[in-house]
């Protein structure tokens, strides 16, 4: 019965991940004129894929970021770190409760970007000149982006326990969702003047409205075309006869 329900919840969220699959293209589409300076966002991430392409996966700085994510997510939604252990070979974390945020926080937010983030902003605030290095900071931080998307896809590819309580297809379609909405959140800090959260949450919620619209019209039309066929199927029957 579990499994159904999560199931019949993944589908639901499907028109979701159709919008804000258009809403993120809308917002990647202009992405080449930011005039923050996109391109050194996008030689950040390009950097680290190279970066582990030729040298190695930084697995202990994941292990450390995805065990504090879990931590985090415990913590935010009331509940209370008892464990914390890292080490090259794995690492765990044991909280007092858990739900499906606690358990898929790792593989949806980019941690080590979002900390960046509030680092770079927070230190600039005090010291306006930090922001001299802004190209430096966007290289930065499309890195951390980078080792997020990266790494994450690496771990989805082992046999994850996280992905069991809520289920391998619910699971992937919350993750999909989180980090689509993950990165225009973080695209809408660093870019403001071409990032639009609230068009993004227009566009993806008008294209999520449509797709439920266009399944709903495709399910109406399927009992005249089953009969349609099955009066095929038995004039063919009657002709062989």
């Amino acid at each position: 019965m579990k499994k159904l329900k999560r199931l019949f919840v993944a589908v639901l969220l499907l028109p979701a991940c159709y919008g804000v699959t258009l809403g993120l293209w809308e917002v990647l589409k202009y992405f080449k004129d930011v005039p923050e300076g996109s391109f050194y966002f996008l030689a950040g991430i390009a950097s680290y894929f190279a970066f582990q392409w030729v040298f190695f996966r930084p697995i202990r700085t994941y292990v450390f970021g995805h065990e504090l994510s879990h931590a985090l997510a415990a913590w935010l939604t009331g509940g209370k770190v008892k464990h914390f252990h890292v080490s090259k070979k794995g690492g765990y974390v044991t909280v007092s409760k858990s739900n499906f945020f606690v358990a898929l926080a790792p593989y949806i937010l980019p941690l080590y970007a979002l900390i960046f983030v509030v680092v770079f902003f927070g230190v600039s605030y005090f010291y306006p000149v930090v922001r001299s290095y802004w190209r430096s900071f966007l290289w930065l931080l499309g890195g951390t982006l980078g080792f997020h998307m990266a790494l994450t896809a690496y771990a989805l590819k082992q046999d994850q326990p996280d992905l069991k309580a809520t289920g391998k297809f619910l699971s992937a379609v919350i993750i999909y969702l989180g980090n689509t909405v993950s990165i225009v959140f973080l695209l809408g800090i660093i870019f403001p003047h071409t990032v639009s959260w609230r068009r993004f949450a227009r566009i993806s919620g008008r294209e999520a409205v449509v797709a439920v619209k266009n399944v709903g019209q495709g399910i109406r039309a399927l009992p005249p075309l089953w009969g349609k066929v099955w009066m095929g199927r038995g004039r063919s029957s009657a002709a062989r006869n």
